[in-house]
């Protein structure tokens, strides 16, 4: 089970540590890859919305099964933790509050938690699926950017 924690990271399965956001990218990719095997790939993050001077950008990620992890961040650390299942497929539990926000319907999942606008002031952003998949969450993020980002309950 991954645990989403705003504002601080997300504790990963199998006793495995928390993935924190303002780690190093060899720290973050070092805690990551006790659970998944972990490729560097690029990003196209860069000056925009929430950019607070970065200049110096990377990225990585892996996969848990049907679960994709993708973890991006600048000199500054870790930036946002990201993950996407497989359309169709199940995964290991992503929760926050005791909510799996994949596995439920979205309608279901949205009931349960705090409203958008409390999710995203906090860094915590649900993508539904497309029309074909519409029904679940398509995505899930936590994020540092915009400076707004910090700890709930």
């Amino acid at each position: 089970m991954f645990e989403l924690l705003p504002g601080i990271g997300v504790v990963l399965p199998r006793g495995a540590g928390t993935l924190r956001f303002e780690m190093s990218e060899s720290q973050a990719q070092w805690v990551l890859s006790t659970v998944v095997d972990v490729r560097p790939y690029w990003s196209c993050a860069g000056a925009g919305y929430g950019d607070d001077g970065h200049r110096e950008f990377w990225s990585f990620g892996g996969c848990l099964g049907t679960l994709r992890i993708d973890v991006t961040g600048s000199e500054h650390g870790c930036r946002t933790i990201a993950f996407e299942p497989e359309s169709g497929t199940t995964t290991d539990p992503v929760v926050w509050r005791d909510v799996d926000v994949f596995g439920y319907p979205a309608d279901e999942v949205e009931a349960a938690l705090a409203p958008r606008s409390a999710r995203e002031a906090v860094g915590l952003f649900l993508i539904r699926g497309t029309a074909e998949a519409a029904t679940r969450m398509a995505r899930a993020w936590l994020t540092t950017e915009g400076g707004s980002a910090r700890r709930i309950g």
